[in-house]
């Protein structure tokens, strides 16, 4: 047993199945399929994680992962639709359709991630790993992260098993670390991204010790690798509460550690930057907005003066365009963008400035709304029409052209007339 499931909790709370409000209804029929094999084939059988937890305080799951003692292997022969993924941790994931079901054996040692999309060479080789790595389901739940994530419901009995104190601390509305705070963060420091953004998205407070572990170790967040704050990023912008995350990581200094050039903003970037976000939040919550729109906020307070130059015909385009290379360029650097992303968001920006000007033909209207960062263009034009008239007026103009497009009508049946939905521009000399 490790040391931390030694010195704590020699026994579980169990909450029976009147005790709580997991139902099987509640979990989706694949899930239900994966745990069930597994019970019937002699295994435990755990719901675990973030999926207990939401289901306990009512929400909707986004996905559902399972513990179980037995091997990856094991697993892989229960279910011929699975594939092992991990060069450390070997995981299996069971897909049904776009469903994916993660599933993974007990163990002992630290949770601490691999980088996103890191898979085996050979799904179907035989086991690499220690066979000291696995562990109980008490050993497992004291490696997790926060006591609200270290929560299992057994299917043989459909009881919720907590070791390490998530019902009360559920109840109290608190987010805690699993053991000593500043030791989880060092072990894996993007927990720290992560203890903001549970508080935020669930309305939690963050537990004093957790929150003054923060405070002393933001700047560890530097050793995490770019591809996993990168994630960490899109998965705070797609959550809905972006504004709120990004103001708490702020304010803790994370933000600024991760993205350095935001250091750089002044008051009234700072003020635009929080406010594109939020209104991005509604429009989000409305409509999905693409990833790389997005991120693409994290840049606009920099550049939102030179694009609505552009737009007007204020700023030669390539001046802009060298002025938006050099700052996506910064941010692609930062978190390993694949070099198309990059072309995404750059372009983005470009046509972003170029849909406030009227299309001069019916086939340049084709060209843009048949580029692939048109989509970008227009989710930032959509947050944009949010808080100004004319952007929104634009925005009306290019759904009618993309309306029209998609119903293989002309884009343009009619000149629209100056004055009308896009503004008018000044010519500037390149």
């Amino acid at each position: 047993m490790t040391g931390l499931a030694a010195r704590h909790n020699p026994s579980p709370k169990v909450l029976s199945r009147a005790e709580h409000p997991i139902s099987r209804r509640l979990l989706s029929p694949n899930t239900l399929k994966v745990l069930y094999r597994l019970h019937h084939a002699g295994f435990l059988a755990y719901l675990v994680g973030g999926a207990v937890r939401d289901l306990l305080l009512g929400r909707t799951p986004k996905d559902f992962d399972v513990g179980t003692d037995a091997r990856p292997q094991q697993v892989r022969q229960l279910f011929r639709n699975a594939r092992i993924i991990g060069r450390r941790f070997r995981i299996a994931r069971v897909q049904f359709g776009e469903e994916v079901i993660e599933v993974s054996t007990f163990r002992r040692g630290p949770a601490v991630e691999e980088p996103n999309g890191e898979e085996s060479a050979d799904a179907l080789a035989p086991e690499v790993g220690n066979e000291d790595e696995y562990g109980t389901p008490e050993e497992d739940a004291f490696r997790r992260d926060f006591t609200i994530n270290g929560l299992f419901y057994n299917i043989a009995d459909f009881t919720v098993i907590d070791h390490v104190g998530g019902l009360s601390d559920l109840e109290r509305r608190v987010i805690r670390a699993i053991g000593p705070a500043g030791e989880r963060f060092m072990e894996d420091p993007v927990r720290m991204m992560r203890a903001v953004e549970y508080a935020v998205r669930l309305g939690f407070s963050l537990d004093p010790e957790t929150a003054a572990a923060i405070g002393e170790h933001f700047r560890e967040i530097r050793r995490a690798s770019a591809a996993r704050l990168a994630y960490e990023l899109s998965e705070s912008l797609k959550s809905g509460h972006a504004a709120g995350i990004f103001r708490r990581l702020w304010e803790f200094g994370l933000l600024t550690e991760v993205l350095p050039f935001l250091a750089f903003y002044d008051a009234k970037q700072q003020e635009l930057f929080f406010r594109f976000l939020a209104l991005a939040d509604g429009v989000h919550a409305q409509r999905k907005m693409c990833e790389e729109a997005l991120l693409a906020l994290l840049l606009w307070p920099w550049l939102y003066k030179p694009l609505s130059q552009a737009a007007e015909g204020g700023l030669p385009w390539g001046q802009l365009e060298a002025e938006i290379k050099s700052r996506v360029g910064e941010m692609a650097q930062l978190l390993a963008f694949s070099h198309y992303r990059g072309h995404l968001v750059r372009y983005g920006f470009l046509y972003l400035a170029r849909l406030f000007q009227e299309p001069r033909s019916p086939r340049k209207a084709l060209r843009m709304v048949r580029h692939e960062a048109f989509p970008v263009a227009m989710d930032l034009l959509a947050v944009q029409a949010a808080f100004d008239a004319q952007a929104a007026r634009v925005l009306g103009a290019w759904r009618e052209i993309l309306a029209r497009v998609k119903a293989g009508q002309p884009p343009l049946p009619q000149r629209v007339t100056r004055g009308g939905q896009f503004p008018r521009r000044r010519r500037v000399r390149s």
